[in-house]
């Protein structure tokens, strides 16, 4: 089953004494179906760029290995012609995975199972027709996932109870692991990190600070929930349920499920791993998304460096002994707990499209709003590439360019450097302005104008603007799409969906 990942803004700092080293970083789309950070720290752009080639040569070629999505994975392949009293060959990279997932499934005591992508299809099949899965049905499922699914020998791999399995809970994790390890076997290269949707592997001379998004406000632009500086090789993986579930009869069920009922599970709404490699982090977090709070906490006191942050239902987080750092002081507020006024806001979802759907470089982009006189109050995004050869394609956002200018002259302040940050999902994100301005103070009612500006190097250019009234009255949801930005939809939202205090 693949679980959705919460997502982080890492900010790459270079510290190596050796002037002569830089931070390259490198934005993707649609890597393994969710964006792409690579950042290496060398002494050039053209080893910077061998470096990017490679790690998405590496990633390519264990996609073709352990997907549960592209049909002639050796995974799938696999899958379709083991059977029971016949042992198949696997290559080193599959037998691992497969290895560390039973590891794990053993360890939490079925609270992490290969196999739990059957309840996904449960569940889809029972969304799609407007009803719950039958009890019967459910148990049934659950019933099967009680022994070990396969036996791995020395002659190969060994089904024990044949089902359907996805290796999406640990496999990004496992090729995060090999693509960094990848990088820093070349000895040009000091430092590296690789961030696959929100979940990341980092070794050599690249510190970081990872920002862990709030679970009640993911968008790009949201106050983070907690903000952690790690400077040791490691991995960070988080998972979470709120950005997929199944809509069935008005509510919302997470598509996080515990194998061993079947039963979609909300008590934690993020689970934040640290660990030595990806892989165990990965599959931890997707465990202790399942398990008690207590019994999570317990086993990660267990384990030689893991650490682990859980943010539960009611807003609570929870850390182990050795998490690098606090949690902010924020508390997330239900309506029912809202007495305060309540606040404008304005919710864009928009989709970066690509022909084909192939990978493709992260695009500029930039959100934002301007007044009845074109000024521009509030950026909500903007996402640049800082180093060279980057800034001279900024013009080609010509609209925010120009207002920006305009805008420091008044405000003197870099957006360049204030709003810039990475971006996770699909292809598929989201924006709040949340009724205030780039200076934090509240906007007067009033006329509006919602800018989207995307321009690609060497390819091309959307803007769309689209006029809207600030005041008492909520904004009509609004759909508007062309070739390059699928669609934009603008929400009116009240601020107790996310409001921090303290």
């Amino acid at each position: 089953m693949r679980l959705a990942k919460l997502g982080f803004i890492a900010a790459l700092l270079l510290t190596s004494p050796q002037v002569s080293a830089e931070v390259f970083t490198f934005h993707h789309e649609r890597v393994l179906g969710t964006s792409c950070e690579i950042s290496v720290v060398c002494e050039s752009q053209a080893i910077a760029r061998s470096g990017e080639t490679l790690a998405l040569r590496e990633i390519d070629r264990l996609r073709s290995v352990l997907s549960n999505h592209a049909d002639d994975s050796e995974l799938k392949r696999l899958c379709r012609s083991a059977t029971v009293d016949q042992e198949m060959p696997v290559s080193n990279d599959l037998g691992t995975v497969l290895r560390r997932a039973e590891h794990w499934r053993q360890l939490t005591s079925g609270a992490f199972d290969v196999r739990a992508s059957g309840f996904d299809a449960l569940w889809r099949t029972a969304a799609a027709a407007h009803q719950l899965p039958s009890t019967a049905e459910r148990l049934q499922l659950a019933s099967t996932l009680e022994q070990a699914p396969y036996a791995l020998t020395d002659r190969g791999f060994l089904w024990k109870t044949p089902a359907a399995i996805s290796l999406d809970g640990l496999a990004k994790g496992y090729i995060l692991d090999r693509v960094v390890e990848t990088l820093v076997a070349d000895t040009r290269i000091r430092g590296a990190c690789v961030n696959i949707g929100g979940d990341l592997r980092k070794s050599g001379e690249i510190p970081l600070q990872v920002a862990i998004t709030d679970p009640k406000d993911p968008s790009e632009n949201a106050a983070p929930l907690s903000r952690i500086r790690i400077d040791q090789d490691v991995a960070l993986a988080t998972s979470g349920n709120y950005r997929r579930g199944y809509q069935i009869q008005g509510r919302r069920y997470s598509h996080i499920i515990d194998p061993r009922s079947g039963l979609p599970v909300d008590h934690i709404l993020s689970a934040s791993v640290i660990a030595e490699h990806a892989i165990d982090a990965d599959a931890l977090a997707t465990a202790l998304s399942v398990m008690p709070a207590e019994l999570g906490l317990e086993l990660v006191a267990s384990l030689p460096q893991v650490e682990c942050s859980l943010v539960l239902h009611d807003g609570g987080v929870l850390c182990s002994d050795g998490w690098p750092a606090e949690p902010t002081r924020q508390r997330l507020i239900s309506q029912q707990d809202t007495k305060s006024e309540k606040l404008q806001g304005l919710i864009v979802d928009f989709t970066l499209l690509r022909a084909k759907g192939e990978r493709y470089r992260r695009p500029y982009v930039a959100v934002w709003l301007e007044d009845k006189d074109g000024f521009p109050v509030k950026t909500a995004i903007l996402w640049l590439q800082i180093e060279q050869p980057g800034p001279r394609w900024h013009r080609d956002l010509t609209r925010w360019y120009r207002n920006d200018r305009l805008r420091k002259v008044v405000e003197e302040i870099d957006l360049l450097e204030t709003v810039a940050g990475a971006t996770r999902g699909a292809g598929e994100y989201q924006a709040v302005f949340d009724g205030t301005d780039n200076a934090g103070k509240r906007l007067p009612d009033g006329k509006y104008t919602l800018c989207l500006e995307v321009a690609r190097e060497h390819g091309t250019y959307q803007i769309i603007r689209e006029p809207l009234v600030f005041d008492r009255l909520a904004i009509q949801d609004q759909r508007f799409a062309n070739d390059l930005i699928g669609a934009m939809l603008p929400s009116y939202f009240q601020a107790q969906r996310v409001l921090s205090v303290g």
